[in-house]
């Protein structure tokens, strides 16, 4: 019996490290594609250009924030309690119920439109819009796919699509260069076309209409009662930072917001690493959550912060500075125009990356009003920091980012102590904190 054990316990050690490994690569493939196209923008755009960019991009951010947190995420949270086998059936169910909202998350790039019109010509605004609302529009969908396989334990399988969604964007956006299309075209065009392809191989490799109907029919008004609460929480970051970047624009001018943004494609990495372990190590704490056991809250948080601050310390000594060893100084030069700004930035990204698990967990607690909660008090701090824009120029971004997301990693980590039994409770007095 004892040596089953052993065998057993060694298998999930073994199984944990390996999906690990999966959702790391699945999210460096999924970020690198994002990357990718950053640095094409960074490269052929203008530094106002860039700047009018960045804007599209924070809204694009928002736009995705819509059917995620009305339809698929609870979806997700209800699929993660069935058995392994049947979790990718739900998204059939749950794809058919988030196409309004994705459409509706889509026209945020119509506000990214109106704002950027006040400082480009039409020949810059009317490319990005298409191609950003394109983009916006699929995104979501595929996105929710990968993270359905990962809760299926197929995390192989999603990273084998983000490895087409990023193949296919490279390959769009040498295509689109060689056609010399015009140079606002190539970012988002590559991106929806990937999108578009990847989503396709997504749903092939799930095959959720191939081992018949779900253990349970989903109700989309259920859905949406349940992920409303969730929506407003995570939406209001996007939207603070999309204030942020429309601030710092009219405070500090566009070329601030292009090295910002600059900046921000050096740090990418940091978010990469965060969203990956999220992807594994999520639906472990959204069953700890639901099953209230704090056990595997605390064991998955501290691995979770270990690799986080360990990478973002490494990250930052490497590509921190203009150096001959930092191979972003080569990629992304307009980086480092402004001396510490692309530390400053793998600071905040680390603020940013710290709540993937936490929202997880609250998520799956059935805490999502105060997730909401949080986020409104935080917010305006975001916005009074980005408005210091007219004397902290490019600084402002990650500064905003940086105690705005501190704030909600703060108010989060705080409401998790809610949702499981207190230390007398679970017969656990080794002092170690809940997260």
């Amino acid at each position: 019996m004892a040596e089953r054990e052993r065998d057993a316990s060694l298998r999930n050690r073994i199984a944990t490290k390996l999906g690990i490994g999966a959702g790391v690569v699945d999210a460096a493939m999924s970020s690198l594609a994002t990357f990718l196209t950053g640095l094409v923008a960074a490269t052929i755009l203008g530094d106002a250009e860039l700047g009018v960019y960045a804007i599209f991009f924070t809204a694009f951010n928002f736009g995705q924030v819509v059917a995620n947190n009305l339809i698929y995420i609870p979806a997700e949270v209800i699929a993660v309690a069935w058995p392994a086998e049947d979790r990718t059936r739900v998204i059939t169910q749950s794809i058919m119920y988030g196409a309004l909202p994705s459409l509706v998350g889509a026209l945020s790039i119509g506000i990214a439109t109106l704002v950027a019109a006040q400082i480009a010509t039409a020949d810059v605004v009317l490319p990005l819009t298409i191609t950003a609302g394109i983009t916006t529009l699929l995104w979501p969908s595929q996105d929710h796919t990968r993270r359905m396989l990962h809760i299926a334990d197929r995390s192989w399988a999603a990273a084998s699509v983000s490895a087409s969604h990023l193949g296919i964007t490279a390959v769009a956006v040498g295509a689109l260069m060689i056609a010399d299309v015009p140079a606002e075209w190539v970012p988002f065009g590559a991106l929806a076309t990937a999108n578009l392809l990847s989503l396709i191989l997504a749903l092939i490799l799930a095959r959720p209409w191939a081992a018949g109907p779900a253990p349970e029919r989903l109700n989309p008004m259920n859905l949406v009662r349940s992920g409303v609460w969730l929506m407003v929480g995570v939406g209001i970051e996007p939207v603070a930072a999309f204030g942020a970047a429309s601030i710092i624009t009219f405070a500090a001018g566009p070329v601030a917001l292009g090295y910002a943004e600059a900046a921000r494609i050096a740090a990418v990495p940091i978010i990469v690493l965060g969203t990956g372990l999220g992807y594994v190590m999520g639906p472990r704490v959204m069953r700890g959550a639901i099953a209230r056991d704090i056990d595997v809250s605390r064991h998955n948080h501290r691995r979770f912060n270990t690799f986080l601050f360990s990478a973002a310390a490494i990250y930052a000594l490497v590509v921190g500075f203009d150096w001959i060893g930092n191979p972003m100084a080569r990629l992304v030069p307009k980086a480092y125009i402004v001396e510490w700004l692309v530390v400053v930035t793998v600071f905040a990204n680390v603020f940013l990356a710290g709540i993937v698990l936490v929202l997880q967990e609250l998520t799956a607690a059935g805490r999502s009003k105060a997730i909401a909660i949080v986020s409104i008090i935080s917010a305006p701090l975001q916005m009074l920091v980005a408005a210091t824009a007219g004397v902290t120029k490019a600084f402002a971004r990650p500064m905003s980012l940086a105690v705005g997301n501190g704030a909600r990693l703060y108010g989060t980590r705080k409401a998790i102590a809610g949702i499981y039994p207190s230390p007398s409770e679970s017969d656990d007095d080794n002092g170690v904190a809940v997260v």
